[in-house]
C-alpha cells in the first residue's frame, strides 16, 4: 500500500460510519481483506491492522469508538 492510500483507507474508517462497521463486522480478516480491496484499496493484513489500530488510537472522539475486532478489544 502506499503512503497515500494507507491515509486515504485511515480517512475513510474515521469518516463513514457505514464502511467501518461493515469492516469490523467482517467475519474474520479474509472477509476484511476482500471488503477493503473490493473498495479499491491494495494493502496488506498489517496495514489494515495498522489503519484501524490507528483509527482507535488516534481519535479522541468516539468517532471509531471503542470496538472489538474478531475477539480483540481495540481501545478508542
Amino acid at each position: 500500500m502506499t503512503i497515500a492510500q494507507s491515509k486515504a483507507l485511515f480517512e475513510r474508517l474515521q469518516a463513514d460510519e457505514i464502511f467501518r462497521n461493515r469492516v469490523l463486522a467482517a467475519d474474520g480478516m479474509e472477509k476484511c481483506m476482500e471488503l477493503i480491496k473490493s473498495c479499491g484499496f491494495d494493502c496488506s493484513t498489517d496495514e489494515v491492522q495498522m489503519a484501524l489500530n490507528k483509527c482507535a488510537t488516534d481519535i479522541t472522539s468516539d468517532t471509531c469508538g471503542n470496538f472489538t475486532l474478531w475477539g480483540n478489544r481495540i481501545p478508542g
